[in-house]
């Protein structure tokens, strides 16, 4: 499990990241209507972390160094996949939905998304097992290297990421009567998910004898 929440933090930090360059983009190219969306949107996950961040006041035990520096290491990973799946995403709408763009990978589009992957899964696995499964300090130092490697793959693809987000700043368009919709959507669901947080958080636990 805690390979795992490496994982996902370094993900999750590098989501964030990526949001935040989106709105300031959408700001910059005069959509303060879809850069204030992506903002409130942007305060679902933002303030869910921070309630359980003030809810979880317990002192937290003494870790081993080297365990912490692994964790550090994984969630870099995470950091690559985010930028991975930013590409993607990005990729499949100014392809898909605009026709603006095609894709320059030789196995074109969507099967350029395999030679990623090719990379990326087997990188994970054997990062996963360097780090958590032999646990020797030769594997550590093994695993800088290839969580440097990985992270300049990551920005290329946040490097095409980024190309392919200013085809959606200079396309996306919404009608007045959805961008209200939308604005009233999210300010509902962001005021609503601390408070079922707070219900879930709260419940007694139950015991089985």
């Amino acid at each position: 499990m805690g390979a795992l929440k490496s994982l996902a933090q370094g993900f999750l930090v590098a989501t964030g990241l990526i949001w935040l360059s989106n709105i300031s983009a959408l700001y910059r190219g005069g959509d303060v209507w879809l850069a204030s969306l992506y903002l409130l949107i942007l305060l679902i996950p933002a303030s869910s972390i921070m309630y359980l961040m003030l809810k979880n006041t317990k002192p937290k035990a003494a870790r081993d160094p080297s365990e912490k520096w692994r964790n550090l290491l994984f969630s870099f990973q995470g950091v690559a996949v985010a930028f991975w799946m930013f590409d993607i995403a990005t990729t499949f709408y100014a392809i898909n939905v605009t026709g603006l763009a095609v894709e320059l990978n030789p196995l074109g589009w969507p099967l350029g998304i395999l030679g990623a992957l090719a990379y990326y899964a087997p990188t994970l696995i054997f990062a996963y097992v360097l780090l958590f499964k032999i646990k020797e300090s030769v594997t550590l130092y093994g695993a800088i290297p290839l969580t440097l490697i990985t992270l300049c793959m990551g920005a290329m693809n946040l490097m095409a990421g980024a190309q392919n987000f200013q085809v959606f700043v200079d396309t996306a368009m919404l009608a007045t009567g959805l961008r209200c919709g939308l604005l009233a959507l999210i300010i509902m669901v962001t005021s609503s998910v601390p408070f079922a947080l707070k219900r879930t958080v709260a419940q007694p636990k139950v015991v089985l004898s």
